[in-house]
């Protein structure tokens, strides 16, 4: 019962991380353009200077690069994670197999 409750919990933490990359694709293609539009309004009505835009930019781009690497990490340790489970599980199902094939062929030199 153990295993299903640790399988229900890797679900929903990979489901959990699928839709964290569905958002970070959204974020990726939505807001430069977003910045970029809001920026040449701001800087073409004089409101702020293009070096202001330009360190304001840097500045996101930076907190967004580190945001995503400490997720990117957390993502790829979950995923190797799962890659050794998955692994454990087809070699304990290939023993099973061989033990199966064993069983078999000793029947059969029972019968014979």
């Amino acid at each position: 019962m153990i295993d299903k409750e640790k399988e229900q919990l890797d679900l929903k933490r990979d489901k959990k991380i699928e839709i964290q990359v569905e958002k970070w694709d959204v974020f990726a293609r939505i807001t430069p353009t977003v910045f970029l539009i809001i920026s040449i309004i701001l800087i073409s009505t004089g409101y702020i200077s293009f070096d202001t835009a330009f360190y304001l930019g840097l500045g996101l781009f930076a907190v967004t690069a580190v945001t995503w690497w400490f997720w990117t990490i957390y993502t790829i340790r979950h995923l190797i994670r799962t890659l050794n489970r998955a692994s454990t599980n087809i070699l304990e199902v290939k023993d099973e197999f061989v033990s199966i094939k064993e069983d078999l062929e000793a029947y059969k030199n029972e019968n014979e």
